[in-house]
């Protein structure tokens, strides 16, 4: 089919679905193959995107452009807080279509709901769901979009025909802005002292785990592409998480390997993964990494905890919970880690936002006992996490939908860019040994919003 075929075939569905729709209602329009939705973020903020959600090795994508409206979380709200508030959203949406092609809102949510945002997340508050003005989709190989209340078919096909101009959306963009100066480096000093202190702790039982983070900050002469680096993210990372999400003149960015919790009709998935080891330079050293991995007592014992709590937290609520018996190694661009399945049937009235509010934080990013975590992240920790670390993704009217950890994640807000990073720490982890890894976290981000970051620090390693 001609590019012109495609446009005059997509503008002839979205005037056929959204002629005699009534008021309140949402239009969804399946696209022509030619279509690809993730050509709209090569210039995400020219279109007016507002969020994305992708897992690339799955050819899925949520594309949200404008908003037609948004739900907000006061200070100290949790996810739950939002249900009394998405019905009316919903209104024109059928509760039982599991289409493709069905409205969903896109956002997440702080790691410390309670705590007032400070530098760079003020603009981000307890949480944020925004139900698209366009959602343009990607999956099984279909492209589509779903129209909000009142969205004429006109601006949808002006978006539409700039896609086709952008071209194929699955590549890797070039344009890159560089190099990159380091503005603030990690405070190597208070990080191992911090490490030495929590591993003390530990082994005097004062807890079993606390995830301790860490953040840096980049300047460059322009302000930094965004594209360019959601395109970087999706091709060197395609087993993760890759989102976006902006609020005002900042744009929270991720690439994840962590996925929090999915339900679909009553099926919910899990994936335990903690305890890291990094990638070898050839296959033979792959294996052999791989391996110490899979046989080192204190990372074995750092994913445990886990686990542990995944299944505590979901028992429950679900029925017949499924564990792999044993952990497995699953490996990205630049680090392993071992990861555990688990999934479940849920039990009747449980929703998406239930199961996220019982997981977030899980011991993977926070700490165990939970509690007594936080108050320690709180004492080491000289910044805010923000979204960092929180629950970031996707819902439906049903309930159903999929979240993320907001794990290797950055602030982008003009020029400047703020990167987030943390380990679990046990009471056998090595204060040098905790800083090359917590490094080595940083990297993909540093890699796709500019290259090698100079620096004399190991911060974000060449």
């Amino acid at each position: 089919m001609s590019l012109r075929r495609a446009v005059d075939e997509a503008a002839a569905a979205l005037t056929e679905a959204t002629r005699e729709r009534a008021p309140d209602a949402f239009a969804s329009v399946s696209l022509p193959e030619q279509f690809d939705p993730r050509a709209l973020l090569r210039s995400p903020s020219a279109l007016g995107v507002v969020a994305s959600y992708e897992r690339p090795d799955h050819g899925f994508a949520l594309i949200g452009v404008g908003e037609a409206a948004r739900v907000d979380l006061a200070d100290g709200e949790t996810p739950t807080a939002a249900r009394n508030r998405l019905d009316e959203l919903f209104s024109g949406a059928l509760a039982s279509d599991h289409s493709e092609f069905r409205p969903r809102l896109l956002g997440g949510f702080r790691f410390a709901p309670d705590q007032e945002p400070g530098t760079p997340w003020e603009r981000f508050g307890a949480g944020s769901l925004v139900l698209p003005r366009m959602l343009f989709v990607l999956e099984h190989g279909q492209p589509g979009v779903v129209l909000a209340p009142g969205v004429a078919a006109d601006e949808a096909l002006r978006l539409i025909e700039a896609s086709f101009e952008n071209g194929p959306g699955d590549g890797a963009s070039t344009v890159l802005r560089g190099p990159l100066r380091e503005s603030r480096s990690i405070d190597e000093q208070r990080w191992r002292d911090s490490v030495r202190s929590m591993a003390i702790e530990i082994r005097e039982g004062a807890y079993e785990k606390v995830v301790l983070a860490t953040s840096i900050e980049l300047e460059s002469d322009a302000d930094l592409p965004l594209g360019a680096t959601l395109s970087h993210l999706r091709s060197d990372y395609p087993d993760c998480h890759v989102i976006s999400f902006t609020t005002g003149d900042s744009t929270l960015v991720c690439a994840s390997p962590e996925l929090l919790i999915s339900l679909e009709d009553g099926r919910a998935r899990t994936l335990g993964l903690a305890a890291s080891q990094r990638r070898g330079r050839n296959a033979a050293e792959d294996g052999k990494l791989s391996l110490e991995l899979l046989a080192d007592a204190k990372s074995r014992e750092e994913h445990a905890v886990v686990v542990r709590e995944i299944v505590e937290r979901l028992e429950d609520a679900t029925d017949a919970l499924e564990v792999d018996p044993e952990p497995s190694v699953r490996r990205f661009r630049n680090i392993q880690h071992l990861a555990t399945r688990i999934a479940g049937d849920t039990r009747d009235g449980v929703d998406i936002l239930e199961l996220v509010e019982r997981l977030h934080p899980t011991p993977a990013v926070g700490g165990r006992p939970r509690d007594v975590a936080r108050s320690v992240i709180a004492e080491h920790e000289p910044f805010d996490r923000g979204w960092y670390a929180g629950p970031i993704g996707w819902l439906d009217a049903s309930g159903d939908g999929e979240f993320a950890v907001a794990l290797r994640t950055a602030l982008l807000r003009g020029s400047c860019a703020w990167l987030f990073a943390g380990n679990g720490i046990m009471g056998d982890s090595d204060p040098q040994a905790e800083l090359e890894e917590v490094s080595l976290k940083l990297r993909p981000l540093a890699e796709a919003l500019g290259g090698r970051v100079p620096s004399e620090t190991t911060a974000v390693p060449a």
